[in-house]
């Protein structure tokens, strides 16, 4: 008796694993596969800040006002760059003895040396590099996602074909297809920041990196006997 208890279970890991119950009309499989691509960025995007404090906050904010004017006009004059203003803070500081007027303006182009050397002109006349980074223009990142999104439905194809396999079983379809390629965050580079107006600035430095944009698919995969 003892030894045939003990030949139980090895007679228990010799039966078929997967065997699927017999009748079984379909079987529903939950997966998920990634992909990505790597793209070589097109556009230089860099976002400097005015900054001016008074005892007012109309002559701190007029200060500002002034300042991004002209920058924005010395920018519209370079072919290939196309500039906007970003967002306008005022407050009381210095335990309100004075006020701080600030706002952005953010520089795109392709030309990277173009958009360095005016950076680093208005980083001289006194604004305040915020941020300096490469990344994909609208129509580059939408066809990279798409092509990290067909990769990835291919691979869960074959995945799900390949459990459907290892089951005795075939891939029929798939259902309730959900694929998600977010935008990748642009990675910033680092620059000197200038606060006051001073010397003509040398130009700042920005070295492309190569973005990668990524896709995922989940899928609810139909398996049905051969």
């Amino acid at each position: 008796m003892r030894r045939a208890l003990l030949l139980l279970p090895f007679a228990l890991l010799a039966a078929p694993a997967l065997a699927q119950p017999a009748g079984l009309a379909e079987t529903t499989l939950h997966i998920a596969e990634s992909a990505e691509v790597t793209r070589a960025p097109d556009e230089v995007v860099a976002t400097l800040r005015a900054e001016a404090r008074a005892g007012t906050a109309a002559a701190a904010q007029d200060s500002v006002n002034r300042i991004v004017a002209a920058a924005v006009a010395r920018a519209q004059a370079i072919p290939g760059i196309r500039v906007a203003t970003g967002g306008y803070w005022t407050a009381r500081v210095e335990e309100g003895r004075s006020w701080q007027a600030s706002q952005t303006i953010t520089l795109r182009g392709a030309e990277a040396a173009k958009l360095l050397e005016l950076a680093g002109a208005l980083q001289g006349q006194g604004l305040a590099m915020a941020s300096l980074h490469w990344t994909l223009t609208r129509d580059a990142a939408r066809t990279a996602r798409e092509e990290a999104s067909r990769l990835a439905l291919e691979a869960l194809q074959r995945r799900a074909a390949a459990v459907a396999a290892q089951l005795g079983l075939e891939l029929v379809g798939l259902r309730e297809l959900r694929i998600d390629a977010p935008e990748r965050e642009a990675r910033p580079v680092m620059a000197m920041a200038r606060s006051a107006a001073g010397p003509a600035a040398a130009p700042p430095v920005a070295l492309a990196e190569d973005v990668v944009v990524a896709a995922t698919v989940q899928a609810v995969a139909v398996l049905r006997p051969r």
